[in-house]
């Protein structure tokens, strides 16, 4: 069987039945945003690792070095955060271009730098090597978070209620804007989702805030898309679900650009992937006390659909009433 005929998610699914652990450590494995393993008594080791490469993950063209540098860094906060936990130390591989002059190397770690200040990561080591063919660049982070705040993609239930940090879309459409449009003829609503394509921002708080609050039974970033990260939760937990299209949130942005391109906002939303936003889910009886801590924090936290028994299906439902499969979207790295 070939690769790009399963896809990603399926050989995923092959390694991790081959691939067992050898001591008894290992509270969970492959499967959730970050691996968890027993580290000392009340504390969870929390571990994982993003790679990036060239004219896959980001175009030079249009994408600075400083940018390409901070996203690798964000995108395994936003995995920590996924877990309810905080983030520790990272090591950074990179393989680099061997006519590369050494200010954009420098460029490139300005923007891990950044970012490692921002969320309080500590870069202590890594490797570099030469590349024949563009830049890679892979992080390792470490994190922790103790147990009775670690939250997986298994613990949803019917009934929970499907909620998000904040709105869906941005980066989609900053990626629109760079690979359409002229700089001088961006608008201030184009500039907002550039930067939240080349810049985003891993929801840490929210997610220390939703794992202390006991109410939270399931959880996930959405660095796929929406689609692909509640379909995770459903297999996961054994469940279907139902989202609400029209009460998926999207800024004024997104709909704007949307609009240019001629596509629905709710696809990208659905479908474009490193909005970076937690989606996860409540049990009833705590939404109104997880909505106003999240508020209290700055977030813009949305209800956007039920959890349901699995024989439900996992569905999408427009502001007809009218309701159709959610299909796994976003990029595929063996069928694209």
């Amino acid at each position: 069987m070939r690769i790009r005929d399963i896809g990603e998610f399926g050989l995923i699914d092959t390694l991790a039945g081959k691939i067992l652990p050898h001591s008894g450590r290992v509270v969970r494995g492959i499967g959730d945003d970050t691996a968890v393993v027993q580290e000392e008594p009340g504390r969870l080791l929390l571990l994982t690792t993003d790679m990036l490469v060239e004219d896959i993950h980001f175009d030079l063209r249009y994408c600075p070095l400083k940018a390409v540098g901070w996203k690798a860094v964000a995108v395994n906060v936003s995995d920590i955060a996924a877990m309810g936990g905080v983030p520790g130390f990272a090591v950074v591989s990179v393989s680099i271009p061997p006519e590369w002059e050494v200010r954009q190397v420098e460029e490139l770690y300005s923007g891990l730098i950044a970012c490692s200040g921002e969320y309080e990561v500590d870069i202590v080591g890594g490797d570099t090597v030469s590349s024949m063919r563009g830049l890679t660049i892979n992080v390792a982070l470490t994190g922790y978070v103790e147990p009775d705040r670690v939250v997986y993609r298994s613990g949803a239930s019917p009934g929970d209620i499907i909620m998000v940090t904040g709105p869906l879309g941005s980066s989609a459409a900053g990626l629109f804007v760079l690979n359409n449009y002229l700089p001088d003829n961006r608008t201030g609503l184009q500039d907002q989702v550039i930067s939240a394509h080349l810049y985003p921002r891993a929801r840490l708080r929210e997610g220390r805030i939703l794992s202390g609050s006991g109410y939270i039974s399931s959880m996930n970033d959405i660095s796929d898309g929406l689609a692909s990260e509640i379909l995770e939760i459903c297999r996961a937990s054994s469940t279907g679900c139902t989202i609400y299209e029209t009460a998926i949130p999207i800024t004024e942005a997104v709909s704007a650009v949307a609009a240019e391109a001629g596509v629905s906002p709710s696809a990208w939303a659905l479908y474009g992937g490193e909005d970076f936003e937690l989606v996860f889910t409540v049990k009833p009886d705590g939404l109104g006390r997880v909505t106003s801590a999240l508020k209290e924090a700055g977030a813009f936290p949305r209800e956007v659909g039920r959890i349901t028994a699995p024989g439900q299906g996992c569905l999408l439902t427009d502001a007809g009433g009218r309701s159709r499969e959610i299909k796994p979207g976003g990029y595929n790295h063996f069928r694209e």
